[in-house]
Parts: C-alpha cells; sequence; structure tokens
C-alpha cells in the first residue's frame, strides 16, 4: 500500500501506513490510539458531525485527519481535537465507519461496532497519551532555511506540547485550544492585542530588564546584539535602573543557576548565559503559531514574524548552545526560581533533546 513517492508527513501517518500494508486493523488503530485526531468544526447551520457516504467501502463514514495531514490553513476552515476514546464513548452509530484520512495514501476505515470500539478504548489505554516532551518534525514543512531557523527558535515550546517544530499552519493544538491559551497566558483577543504582544516578545520586552542589562555588560555587551536590551520599558527610569544594573552585579540567583547549568551540562566547564532574550524569542515564534491557529493572523504576516525572531536570535547568540542555555535560565528565573524544581527539570530535558537528539533542528541546522 502507499503511494509511490509519497512520504508520510510525520511518523503518525507512516505507521499508519505501515499498518495498512500488513493489513493489520489493530495496528491502524494502535497508530492513532494515543494522538490527537481532528474533526472538522461545523459552520453554522451545518450538521455537528460531518458525516458522509464513501464510496471506497460503500458505507456511512465520520472523517477525521491526523495531525500531519491537517489540510493548509484557512481563514474558515477550522479543526477541533478529539481522541480515540472520546470517538468510542460518543460515537452515534455501529453500522458507520472511522475514516482515518480518507482519500490519502495513509487511509484508515475502521469499524465501530461496540465490540470495536472496545478494542478502540483498550489499545489506547495500552499505548496511553503521547507524552509531552517529545521532539516531532513534519516532513511537508520547512526544513532548510532562514524560515525553518526561526521556527527552530521556537522549538522548545513545540517540544513542551509534543507538536512538531516546523510547522506554521492550520492549528498549533487547535483553533479552540490556541484561542484560549493566547487569552489565558498572554491577554490575547484579537488581531491588535496579537500584534501588541508579537512587538513586545521581539522587542524583548519580558525579560527582567535588570539582569538582562548586567548579562551583556558582563559579556562585554556583545556584538549586534545590543538592541533588543529592553533599556527603556518603563521609560527613562528603567532605563536608568538598566544602566545602573550593567554596571552592577549579575544577581545570585544567575550565578546560582549557571553552576548547576554547568554540572547539568547546559553551559560547558567555563560558560556563561550571554542573554535571556532567548526566551521572549521562543515565546513570540509560539505566540505566531498561535495566532495562526487562533485566526488572530495571516500565513504572511505569520512567516515574516518568525524570520524577525530568527534575526534578532542570530543577533543576540552565537549558536544554539549559547541560545538553549540563555532560553533555559530566562525560563527558570521566570518559573523555578531557585527551587530546581519541576520547571527547572522540564528546561533541562527540552536542553538535552534539543542539543542532543540526531533529528533535532538545533543539531541539523547551522544557527547562522
Amino acid at each position: 500500500m502507499g503511494t509511490p513517492g509519497w512520504m508520510p508527513p510525520t511518523e503518525t501517518e507512516r505507521r499508519l501506513c505501515e499498518a495498512g500494508a500488513r493489513g493489520d486493523w489493530e495496528g491502524q488503530v494502535a497508530a492513532v490510539a494515543g494522538e490527537d485526531l481532528y474533526l472538522v468544526v461545523p459552520q453554522q447551520g451545518q450538521d455537528p458531525l460531518p458525516v458522509y457516504e464513501d464510496p471506497a467501502v460503500g458505507g456511512t463514514c465520520i472523517p477525521v485527519t491526523t495531525r500531519g495531514m491537517l489540510p493548509p490553513w484557512h481563514p474558515q476552515q477550522l479543526f477541533d481535537r478529539v481522541s480515540v476514546e472520546e470517538l468510542a464513548q460518543d460515537w452515534p452509530n455501529d453500522k458507520w465507519l472511522l475514516a482515518v484520512n480518507p482519500g490519502t495514501p495513509c487511509a484508515a476505515y475502521l469499524p465501530a461496532t461496540a465490540a470495536h470500539r472496545a478494542t478502540w478504548a483498550r489499545v489506547r489505554a495500552q499505548y496511553g497519551v503521547r507524552p509531552g516532551g517529545l521532539l516531532s518534525t513534519h516532513f511537508g514543512g520547512p526544513l532548510h532555511g532562514p524560515l525553518a531557523q526561526g521556527l527552530a527558535c521556537g522549538a522548545p515550546v513545540a517540544v513542551h506540547h509534543s507538536v512538531p517544530w516546523n510547522e506554521l499552519g492550520t492549528a498549533f493544538l487547535d483553533y479552540a485550544t490556541d484561542a484560549q491559551l493566547l487569552r489565558e497566558q498572554w491577554s490575547v483577543v484579537d488581531p491588535p492585542s496579537w500584534q501588541q504582544r508579537l512587538d513586545q516578545l521581539l522587542g524583548a520586552q519580558f525579560v527582567p530588564a535588570e539582569t538582562e542589562a548586567a548579562l551583556r555588560a558582563r559579556d562585554g555587551g556583545t556584538e549586534g546584539g545590543t538592541e533588543a536590551v529592553p533599556a527603556a520599558e518603563a521609560g527613562a527610569e528603567g532605563g536608568k535602573k538598566a544602566a545602573e544594573a550593567g554596571s552592577g552585579q549579575v544577581p545570585e540567583l544567575v550565578t546560582k543557576y549557571e553552576e548547576r547549568f554547568r554540572a547539568d551540562g547546559l553551559l560547558p566547564a567555563d560558560g556563561q548565559v550571554k542573554s535571556l532574550v532567548a526566551l521572549d524569542y521562543a515565546h513570540a515564534v509560539a505566540l505566531v503559531r498561535w495566532g495562526l491557529g487562533a485566526r488572530f493572523c495571516t500565513p504572511p504576516q505569520a512567516e515574516q514574524a518568525v524570520l524577525r525572531a530568527g534575526e534578532l536570535a542570530r543577533a543576540a547568540y552565537g549558536s544554539w548552545q549559547e541560545f538553549s542555555a540563555g532560553y533555559a535560565l530566562g525560563r527558570a528565573l521566570a518559573f523555578d526560581n531557585g527551587w530546581f524544581g519541576t520547571a527547572y527539570q522540564e528546561a533541562v530535558h527540552i536542553h538535552r533533546v534539543l542539543t542532543q537528539d540526531p533529528a533535532s533542528p538545533w543539531v541539523g541546522l547551522p544557527f547562522s
């Protein structure tokens, strides 16, 4: 089975194709059991379920899409995430089939009688939900060049959510979740508030200005990177404070983290963190992807913003290792505060995944 020359966009579709080629029905269920599946959000006046008659199987089907097979971004075509488990619980008709990626080289038509749905639930329990902290690549997305480099700056957030690092498309998680995350975590509710937040992140206005100035002063005011210091964040007073801090000491908490970073391999033996702005640039790329998902921006706007994040990252750092240490320290100062707890362990895990996995963009892509 499969189409000559067709490449599965992610591991999920590859597993689905291989199970289909073996005629392994349970293997097809296993391929999607722990994954997000996507249902089209009905437009006003449409049936809540997109039921259709499929000539390929001569029966009534409910279509779902795996993440890698989502269609390109369209302003009106939206998707909700759903799991095999949820489908098994709410299935409306024993005679209908679940059509996974119908009409594509990795299509699977799964019978959905009560007995079959019990198998779905069993396989789901056996394989579990896809865990967080996984590196994933979309082979139809940008893999080389400046856009891929910009997207790779957002890879820590993508790994945290176990979504492909190099996607600019229909959804980050799904339409409703992307909009909710923007609203609750970033107070973004529409295109203007999205643009305002993006500008602040690209201006590195969320990293602590005094600590940032002190790091840069210690580093000798890195060439080309000074434009990102958010000294003007709080007007003249903020600039004065940042300048004073720049001539002063790096906070003790920072040196504590750097010591631990050296022990844990996030910094070389004599390494120091150059800047915290990686945290804002990584979040800027994530904000772009959430904004696309929530339909607060368009693909051309998204590409320009991601390219800009990549340019700013290259101005502030010299390598992915330096960028990673800046991101990890930014996260630790924001969310861990000297505890070396879960937030710290997550930062270490993400650093290791992205700097050691041969499939990682931080291994395969040049930084500059």
